[in-house]
């Protein structure tokens, strides 16, 4: 390939893409009153380690590092591992925190969470594992990760595109997800992504300038978040719980210089190290 044509792709793939989402939100754990069964072939992890063997299998390592910042601030991927071919066919990527200014170049849209919010960003699942249970198992283990690792989340929001007719079947038929909000992603390159200004609908949903968080004098669109009613939607006996039947990778950033050494400790970003952006501890 000559130099012009190493031009004209470059300049082809910054060109912006527009694409018009759906945003959904529902309560977790999801409920139901038991797991479906994956299979004996699979079996799930739960990933805090951007340097994790499996993930490193689906991912760029360019898109690992630009991920680290967003890791070290309880940024999670559930994984779907293939046991006779020990291969990641599955992948779940969620955030506990909103996102911070310029996480847009590590592909993050700018949501607005509240303490008790998650988002999924990220579903996929191999083409040739779709007809399987491990697009749904996933939803599952992503409910018994926050029941172990962030008790305090209660609600997940996901989004899909509109034109993608199976990521949207298997937020709302699948994980029972509902609509709440609609958005214009616009894409720039390979990571870089954001909202395309005023494109949300309606205006007070989690993307909208200032957001909606936790409270009874937020309206919202769909089902009621507390108050009367709350209740209804959730397992008669609480949030169905299941057995942690997941494997954990977490061997990366933990604590290392005191944090008053004179060789301050660095955070995942190459600044000054802080307790909530260096250390995480889970129980």
């Amino acid at each position: 390939m000559s130099i012009v044509d190493k031009v004209k792709v470059k300049a082809g793939s910054l060109k912006p893409r527009v694409t018009e989402c759906i945003i959904y939100v529902r309560p977790v754990p999801l409920i139901a009153d038991e797991k479906p069964d994956a299979g004996e072939d699979f079996y799930f992890k739960v990933c805090f380690d951007p340097t994790d063997r499996h993930l490193a299998q689906i991912e760029t390592p360019e898109r690992l590092k630009l991920m680290e910042g967003p890791f070290a601030r309880g940024a999670m991927v559930i994984l779907a591992i293939h046991k006779p071919t020990d291969t990641a066919i599955g992948k779940m990527w969620l955030i506990t925190r909103s996102p911070e200014q310029g996480d847009g170049s590590r592909g993050l849209l700018p949501i607005h969470l509240a303490k008790d919010e998650s988002f999924l960003f990220d579903l996929w699942v191999h083409k040739d594992f779709r007809r399987h249970h491990v697009g749904i198992t996933m939803a599952f283990e992503m409910g018994a990760a926050y029941d172990r690792f962030f008790p305090d989340i209660r609600w997940v929001y996901g989004y899909a595109h509109k034109d993608n007719e199976a990521s949207r079947n298997l937020m709302e038929l699948f994980y029972g997800m509902w609509p709440v909000q609609e958005i214009k992603e616009v894409e720039v390159g390979d990571f870089w992504v954001s909202v395309v200004p005023g494109s949300d609908t309606p205006k007070f949903g989690p993307f909208s300038k200032k957001g909606r968080h936790s409270g009874d004098s937020f309206d919202m669109p769909g089902r009621v978040r507390s108050g009367d009613g709350y209740r209804d939607y959730h397992h008669p006996d609480g949030f169905a719980r299941f057995p942690h039947e997941f494997e954990v990778s977490d061997g990366w950033m933990w604590p290392g210089a005191d944090w008053f050494d004179n060789e301050h400790v660095l955070d995942a970003d190459g600044g000054k190290g802080l307790p909530d952006t260096a250390v995480r501890e889970l129980d």
